[in-house]
């Protein structure tokens, strides 16, 4: 494999690379924010939940009501905790997530530069054997020129 054409594997790679993590970092942003509104609800329901179960015991319900509220009420502070657990999972997921696509497109950047340098030099390349196979031509059409004139 010649060094233009690992080149362009290796860039077409880093491309479908960056694609692919910018696909998934998407998904991901998708449901951290789900992960957020589901959190914003369950915060909203305790808090009202809260308030119902103080407006029922100054209103002076019964003690094993007011035991299953205060039960009710600590199992959504666990599904509280768990849900902030989970939401700063999937942020440091998609923290992660956005440093590897940040560095892939890095990456693809350095190699689209590497193979334009690449093709600039073998551009290069040849427009300088053109030139001298022009110069040549010219030199040989000058001592022809010359050879006629003396022949004369």
């Amino acid at each position: 494999m010649s060094r233009r054409d690992t080149i362009l594997y290796l860039r077409e790679d880093a491309d479908n690379r960056q694609k692919e993590l910018a696909q998934t970092l998407g998904r991901q942003r998708v449901l951290l924010h789900e992960i957020q509104n589901k959190l914003q609800l369950l915060e909203n329901y305790l808090a009202q939940y809260r308030e119902q179960a103080v407006a029922a015991e100054q209103a002076g319900i019964l003690s094993a009501q007011a035991m299953e509220m205060r039960s009710f009420i600590a199992q959504l502070e666990q599904v509280l905790k768990l849900q902030r657990e989970n939401l700063q999972h999937q942020q440091q997921q998609v923290r992660w997530l956005q440093g590897e696509w940040v560095a892939a497109r890095g990456r693809g950047k350095g190699l689209a530069s590497l193979a334009q340098r690449l093709e600039n030099e073998q551009r290069n390349l040849v427009l300088r054997k053109m030139q001298k196979e022009l110069d040549e031509w010219a030199m040989r059409s000058s001592a022809l020129r010359i050879r006629r004139v003396f022949c004369l």
